[in-house]
């Protein structure tokens, strides 16, 4: 139902008589009753409508009250231009009172303070025209004893209300019912005691009336019509049609007008107005699946054409999207260029159109609930380990051991959207192994982080975990990784390094490690496992340089991680140093977690030297 604002016209009616008296004679039931001819001046009105005059026609008939009898029927005759209403009163009667119509003035009335007629609830509609034998009017006077015509005037006793019709409208309408806050048609109570007569209705009498199409079709021409009311203020109304197809229209006003009998208040066009909705809301993708931007459909112009704009509003009052329609619909897509893409969420859709009347409208439509996108997060990064899995060893070889490289996270939201100011954008990302790093920053598409050195290497897999949230729209995505601790490269091994001796004390050289002295007589191993993870199945390259000393007897050195060897190296006795060299690779067959270097014990000045040990990813 649409309120606005009805600019109401006035015009006054008001209708002249003059009567005359003649002889008088007996009725059939033995009453004295005299005739009476009333005449009504040349541009004297009454029942059908010239422009703003009302004429009365051949035929007409009014009630006259002698307030000794009930009433007595008066009809029109017209001769020379000039109207006679002939009929018969009481005889000895002076005053008297007249109703017109005969058909809706009362049975009878003992004075004029109480002449009551009915204003009927349904009335048939008459083109460029009020309801025929409907204007209820009034009047008085006195019978003139010499026969001599008395000079009367009819006044109107309701108001009219006048709409139109259109163009576009004819022949769709079938019926259309006027609802007031208060009566506005049935028995209507009249006092012309005074000047002027005062109409009244009781508030029990009908608040509505239904106004049918013209006699003999079934629905209104385009045109103008009038309702007739009782004469009373009227604090706005309803207006509510029926359409040949079923389908109903309402039209509301809370403008305060009427009250005055005899004037003409015109509401103005009726229009069909319809209830657009938004009948289709889609996001758009890219071939690749990137987000594009939104499109939706409005349909159902409020008013056959006429121009329409609909405004989509966010919860901030912010318009994200405007269609200006010709047509009945209108199909807007991702090419505006302020909010080409409408996040999802609740959003209000406000509709502007012109009435007939060239009254502007605003209407609030349904919300408009928009779904939620499709958008996929990648997040990305790789270790040496990655790489190594990758099938390509070299690179995996030339990564720092203990480094996740190049942390990354890429929307499949098409780079303009991501550009948009309009819309938030935030990205935050976690390393997760013992929660090692984390942090939140804005981005274009594709955000890119530095890299994670050094980061401890308690346990071998990482996982690279990334949230963003572009415009309210949130979605996650991880990476795992694994840190092994390859490549490492000791050459020659240092303190520094993190190697440590089990027993006794080891040398550390400027280009070797020295394991054992000549005094000791137990094993040496030298190792660190907080380095290493390395998984079962892994390749290992081990690039090695090591040294037995002039053993007293047979020694040997073995290189191992977890229990598996990966090189021994085996010398004789008495032999002097000799550079045991080489690249060894093997499978690991069991997950590895610490490495160890084992010199066997001797006598004398055995040693064993570490030059070298450079553990890589191998090849197949």
């Amino acid at each position: 139902m649409t309120k606005s604002n009805i600019h109401i016209y006035i015009i006054w009616l008001s209708a002249f008589l003059m009567a005359a008296c003649t002889d008088t004679v007996l009725d059939d039931e033995g009453q004295d009753l005299v005739p009476m001819t009333i005449e009504a001046m040349p541009e004297a009105t009454r029942t059908s409508l010239e422009g703003t005059s009302v004429l009365w026609s051949e035929g007409d008939e009014v009630a006259v009250y002698d307030f000794k009898a009930p009433k007595h029927r008066f009809t029109s005759q017209t001769t020379d231009g000039r109207t006679k209403f002939v009929g018969k009163v009481t005889a000895k009667s002076e005053p008297f009172a007249a109703i017109y119509p005969y058909d809706l003035a009362g049975e009878a009335a003992t004075s004029a303070a109480l002449l009551t007629a009915s204003l009927p609830s349904e009335q048939y509609a008459v083109a460029d025209g009020f309801p025929v034998g409907m204007n209820i009017s009034v009047a008085k006077g006195a019978r003139n004893i010499d026969g001599s015509p008395s000079s009367v005037t009819f006044r109107n006793v309701c108001q009219l209300l006048r709409f139109s019709v259109p163009a576009y409208v004819a022949d769709k309408v079938t019926s259309i019912v006027f609802t007031a806050q208060t009566a506005v048609a049935g028995k209507l109570g009249i006092d012309y005691s005074g000047a002027t007569p005062i109409v009244g209705i009781a508030s029990t009498e009908s608040k509505t009336i239904t106004v049918l199409p013209p006699r003999r079709t079934s629905t209104f021409a385009a045109g103008t019509y009038y309702i007739l009311t009782a004469p009373v203020r009227l604090n706005g109304f309803t207006m509510t049609m029926q359409t040949v197809e079923g389908k109903t229209y309402s039209l509301a006003s809370t403008t305060q007008f009427g009250g005055d009998a005899g004037r003409i208040y015109s509401l103005g066009n009726i229009d069909l107005v319809n209830t657009p909705t938004v009948t289709d809301c889609h996001h758009i993708y890219s071939t690749d699946n990137m987000l594009q931007g939104t499109t939706l459909t409005v349909s159902g112009a409020p008013i056959e054409g006429k121009p329409w704009t609909v405004n989509i509003k966010n919860s901030a009052g912010t318009v994200v999207r405007t269609l200006a329609i010709t047509g009945d619909s209108q199909t807007s897509d991702e090419t505006d260029a302020a909010w080409p893409y409408i996040p999802a969420g609740s959003y209000t859709v406000e509709c502007k159109y012109t009435t007939s009347n060239n009254r502007e409208i605003t209407k609030t439509l349904p919300a408009l609930v928009v779904p939620t996108p499709t958008i996929t997060l990648t997040a990305n990064c790789y270790t040496a380990h990655t790489k190594y899995e990758q099938g390509d060893v070299v690179a995996a070889n030339q990564c720092e051991r203990l480094t996740v490289y190049s942390p990354s996270a890429k929307l499949s939201v098409a780079p303009a959207l991501m550009q948009n100011t309009n819309y938030t954008r935030t990205f935050k990302r976690t390393l997760n192994y013992n929660n090692q790093s984390s942090t939140t920053t804005e981005s274009t598409n594709s955000p890119s982080w530095s890299n994670y050195t050094g980061v401890a290497v308690s346990g071998s897999l990482y996982t690279f975990s990334v949230t963003a949230n572009f415009a309210g729209t949130q979605v996650t995505a991880s990476k795992q990784v694994r840190i092994t601790g390859l490549p490492a490269n000791f050459q020659p091994p240092t303190q520094d390094t993190g190697w440590s001796n089990d027993e006794g004390t080891t040398n550390f050289n400027s280009d070797h490690v020295r394991l054992g002295n000549y005094s000791w007589s137990q094993p040496h191993r030298i190792k660190n496992d907080s380095w290493f993870n390395i998984p079962s199945g892994t390749r290992i390259a081990l690039d090695y340089d090591i040294v037995l000393h002039r053993a007293a007897v047979d020694v040997d050195a073995n290189v191992k991680i977890g229990n598996q060897e990966i090189v021994k190296v085996t010398d004789s006795k008495y032999n002097n140093d000799v550079h045991n060299t080489g690249i060894k690779q093997v499978t690991l067959s069991n997950n590895g977690t610490s490495v160890t270097c084992e010199g066997s014990y001797g006598s004398g000045a055995t040693c064993t030297k570490v030059y070298k040990l450079n553990f890589s990813y191998g090849t197949n």
